[in-house]
């Protein structure tokens, strides 16, 4: 990628998102979309998107996989990990935990600090689409509370009362995406079908094994058109450079239905950079 001011960076919003604080890393214009789809289908030839796609409690985002399945021509480029951190944020017109009558925030995030809210004796939650969301719905009402990021309680005006308040630690993993195939990097990612007979799924993975290649992640998703068949997702060490890699991509290929590369990429860390393309 040669984009070192890319036209838009499109994230999973609404602003104050989680996302949002990722695509912030990035140069250019950030425009925030309702939906992981919304993502894909916004990104042109001068874009990129920021969208999640596997979290550490949570498992694989489903859309997310379905949306690298179904764009044959947008790529990963880079993944960022990034720590998320929960705060309990209240409106202005709360001065102590006693007075909050109303907790918002996304159904993941009530879960992941049920105990320590109940400690506090912190029960009356409302599940929302985002944490994002809950800020925003926070500082409209008064003796309200949400569970969300420092980065969002500051957007909306919050006063934060305690942070890291999850019960686990939990990180995320965001990729960015693009409509450019990367080779470099120290991962690849590839997507495939394979014929629905005994070792089809044997014969693929045998491929990287005998070429010295590491599997990192394997995860298997419903195809939307076949019912019972499915595509599976797969991360291994390497490059599309390398040539154990390619030795082996060419073997699978003759043990696949279909086979989309989705590029190698490697990791950017979670600070302030410029998008370097």
């Amino acid at each position: 990628m040669n984009n070192n001011d890319p036209d838009g960076i499109y994230y999973l919003g609404p602003v104050g998102s989680f996302s949002n604080e990722v695509a912030d890393i990035f140069q250019g214009e950030k425009i925030p979309k309702k939906s992981i789809t919304e993502v894909f289908n916004s990104i042109n030839e001068n874009s990129i998107g920021v969208v999640p796609i596997e979290n550490s409690i949570e498992g694989p985002v489903h859309e997310t996989l379905d949306n690298l399945f179904k764009n044959e021509n947008i790529y990963v480029n880079y993944e960022i990990e990034k720590e998320i951190k929960l705060v309990l944020a209240v409106n202005p017109s709360v001065n102590s935990v006693d007075e909050i009558e109303v907790i918002y925030s996304h159904p993941h995030a009530i879960n992941e600090a049920r105990e320590s809210l109940s400690k506090l004796n912190l029960t009356n939650f409302v599940p929302v689409e985002s944490t994002s969301t809950a800020a925003l719905y926070a500082s409209r009402q008064k003796y309200s509370a949400a569970l969300c990021s420092e980065y969002a309680a500051k957007l909306y005006g919050l006063k934060i009362l305690y942070r890291d308040i999850s019960d686990s630690i939990n990180i995320t993993r965001f990729i960015v995406i693009s409509r450019k195939m990367t080779l470099d990097g120290n991962k690849t990612m590839i997507m495939f079908t394979i014929p629905h007979k005994p070792g089809s799924l044997y014969k693929v993975l045998e491929k990287f094994y005998r070429n010295n290649i590491n599997l990192t992640m394997i995860y298997s998703r419903p195809l939307k058109s076949i019912p019972w068949q499915y595509y599976f997702y797969l991360e291994f060490e390497g490059s599309l450079k390398d040539e154990n890699v390619k030795q082996a991509l060419e073997e699978v290929r003759n043990e696949v239905n279909i086979l989309r590369i989705k590029g190698s990429f490697s990791k950017l860390q979670y600070q302030a950079l410029s998008f370097q393309g």
